[in-house]
């Protein structure tokens, strides 16, 4: 085993205590080996080897940009500036753990499996090659997702573990994680370390970008993990500013560590965090206000669309428009009143300033969503994408009230159903960019359907208008409601199918400002010993 909380052994037991008690009644004789847990020291020579197709423990390396060009940037550049940064390893800690439930369905050795899961599909196919099965042996559920930020996207051992289990007793078998089981074995996030470098004109304007980064990426590289330090991350490494330079090394390490996969933006955050911690950092150097320091390298309208050093397309974006509102929003420009009433009360006070770009779609840019409307006065979507605390479900329905024009409460999500609908699950921020799409083309059909037959109609087609639930002859009282003419169907009811593709990620984009003030030092030491 490569870390702690990888997973050596299963027990199978007819009550939870049975189980507790088995488990910890078996003895796993370990040798100790050499452990590195620290991604510079697994690199050096001597240190412990994860893998032996790895013996310098580097599982893949990139590099992004042109060197050549960033160093002769650096060499002219009036101002430079450097950080030393850690993106500290994460545990997500979702409010629900995993849970999977499998059981035999029906007598032809299908398995229904139910888990907390935002890539149900991805569950589904991975079982299913794993135990040799075809994917349409394997149905998986899924409610609502009590929290998963990424920590619950894809496969993990004990899905498999379970679902082979329930295939073997013939009965229903479940497993629920403890907590401290997620904190170790459940991926985690982050975990890169920096040495970053920005160029500046005397004027402010930025030259070049220059980053060397490792990745510890655990025991195992995963591709997932991998990839979001190596290639997800990088794409948003220029964030909102015109920086025409870049030369970015990043390196992937195995350690004795939990392996790492998607958290919270997966990438994206990290690559922020660094370019900020730049600008402030030459800010200070300039002695320029940060704020300004931002809108002198911002990207203009009229650059648009816009292409970064990594080739991704901005189609749109104002950004200068979005730092105006923040600043005004937080009173930027009365911070020295602000600064001068807290020194006359003994305390500091300070203020910070962040921009940020978000990539959207996981480059999984297409979905599809089911219609079906039904007599009792439910229009239902069928859809792949999952709730787990985003809200996801409200702003679909929104979407279908606004295209159907009947009230909230006749729309019906249904999601988590391998049976009923298959995509690539809710990851990469894509759920509303592309899952609202689909819900959009998908309404639009039922809305538009011409449910009057020309023998009873005085007029041509083009003029059937739907409104508010209910199909009418213009100019006349003749019509029928939508429920109406479902539960005249022969399936007793109206079922559309829609789809939609994105042609290219969305780039979200916000500022946010903060001033706050703490006690003196002198003035906090005092209140400790008065305690």
């Amino acid at each position: 085993m490569r870390y702690v909380g990888e997973a050596v052994a299963a027990v199978v037991a007819e009550s939870r205590e049975a189980a507790l008690n088995a488990a910890e009644a078996i003895m796993v004789d370990y040798e100790d080996l050499p452990a590195v847990t620290d991604p510079l020291a697994a690199m050096r020579p001597g240190a412990p080897v994860l893998c032996d197709a790895a013996p310098d423990n580097i599982a893949a390396e990139m590099r992004h940009g042109d060197a050549a060009a960033a160093e002769a940037a650096f060499a002219k550049a009036a101002h430079r500036v450097s950080l030393d940064l850690v993106n500290q390893r994460l545990a997500p800690a979702s409010m629900e753990p995993r849970v999977v439930l499998a059981e035999p369905e029906g007598s032809g050795g299908r398995l229904l499996i139910t888990l907390s899961s935002q890539m149900p599909t991805a569950v589904r196919d991975g079982v299913a090659g794993s135990l040799g099965l075809a994917k349409e042996q394997i149905r998986v559920t899924v409610g609502d997702v009590g929290g998963g930020f990424g920590m619950k996207t894809g496969l993990y051992p004990e899905d498999i573990v379970v679902a082979h289990a329930a295939r073997t007793v013939g009965r229903p078998v479940k497993w629920c994680a403890q907590r401290l089981e997620e904190f170790s074995a459940s991926v985690h996030g982050r975990d890169l370390i920096t040495r970053a470098e920005l160029a500046l004109y005397a004027n402010g304007k930025v030259l070049a970008l220059r980053t060397r980064s490792v990745a510890n990426v655990g025991g195992y590289a995963m591709t997932v993990g991998v990839a979001i330090q190596l290639l997800i991350g990088p794409w948003v490494s220029t964030s909102i500013y015109d920086i025409p330079t870049i030369s970015l090394h990043l390196t992937a390490v195995m350690t004795n560590t939990t392996p790492t996969g998607a958290y919270r933006g997966a990438g994206r955050p990290e690559a922020i965090y660094i370019i900020e911690r730049l600008m402030d950092a030459a800010a200070r150097e300039m002695k320029i206000d940060g704020a300004e320091l931002r809108r002198r390298n911002m990207i203009r309208p009229e650059q648009m669309p816009y292409k970064n050093p990594m080739g991704q397309t901005y189609d749109v974006g104002q950004f200068e428009k979005m730092l105006d509102q923040g600043l005004q929003l937080s009173d930027w420009n009365g911070f020295d009143a602000r600064r001068a009433q807290s020194n006359a009360r003994g305390r500091l006070r300070g203020r910070g300033i962040a921009t940020f770009l978000e990539w959207t779609g996981g480059n999984a840019l297409s979905e599809q969503v089911t219609v079906n409307v039904l007599p009792e006065g439910i229009v239902e979507l069928t859809v792949a994408t999952m709730p787990m605390g985003q809200g996801i479900n409200t702003s679909l329905a929104q979407l279908a009230v606004d295209t159907f024009g009947v009230p909230l409460a006749q729309i019906r999500i249904v999601h988590g159903d391998t049976d009923r609908a298959n995509g690539f699950g809710s990851a990469g921020s894509r759920s509303l960019f592309t899952g609202g799409a689909a819900v959009q083309v998908a309404s639009k059909t039922p809305s538009s359907t011409r449910p009057i037959s020309p023998a009873k109609r005085s007029k041509p087609p083009r003029d059937i208008e739907y409104r508010a639930g209910r199909f009418t002859i213009a100019g006349t009282d003749r019509g029928i409601g939508l429920f109406e003419l479902a539960a005249k169907q022969p399936a007793a009811r109206i079922t559309a199918e829609g789809g939609a593709t994105a042609g290219a990620p969305s780039w979200p984009n916000a500022m946010c400002a903060r001033s706050r003030s703490t006690p003196t030092p002198a003035r906090w030491r005092s209140r400790r010993m008065r305690r």
